[in-house]
């Protein structure tokens, strides 16, 4: 069963290490165990700023649990960029993501957003398009291998 709720500090250390590992074991076709591209992907992926990230006001984060345990978390910022959008190893095409991405979503609908945003790896595309995201731009370098496409999907109106 899953269970999406607002993400607390108490989470912080479980939760990043579900968006670390995810990164390192899922996106592996994005950034090829190249470790320059490792290095800068996962630098800012720390329990200190992941805490400080749920705690500012225009976040909003939420994590997603499987058996109890974080196995998901989503992160909108009041710009309507989705900033997280990452699922632990194993737990992959089990409506966890889409939970995660729907909960965000909502969030944007009542900050009244009229689309959400955010940049896509090779690895993600198809789960973004699978939930009504459109590519609107030209794929651009991040870091290292790293490359993304902006995807957007408007949500209101």
């Amino acid at each position: 069963m899953i269970r999406i709720r607002a993400a607390v500090a108490a989470d912080a250390a479980e939760a990043i290490e579900v968006v670390r590992s995810s990164i390192r074991e899922l996106c592996i076709a994005d950034h090829d165990n190249d470790p320059y591209t490792l290095e800068h992907w996962l630098a800012n992926k720390t329990w200190s700023n992941f805490t400080t990230w749920i705690q500012h006001p225009e976040n909003f984060c939420v994590v997603g649990e499987l058996r109890e345990r974080i196995a998901g978390v989503g992160l909108l910022h009041v710009s309507g960029e989705i900033r997280l959008l990452y699922v632990a190893p194993g737990a992959q095409r089990l409506g966890l993501g889409g939970a995660l991405c729907t909960a965000l979503e909502e969030c944007g609908r009542s900050w009244k957003l009229p689309a959400v945003h955010l940049c896509s790896t090779a690895a993600a595309q198809a789960f973004y398009e699978a939930h009504g995201f459109r590519a609107v731009g030209a794929q651009r370098h991040v870091h290292g291998r790293l490359t993304c496409v902006p995807y957007r999907k408007p949500i209101n109106g």
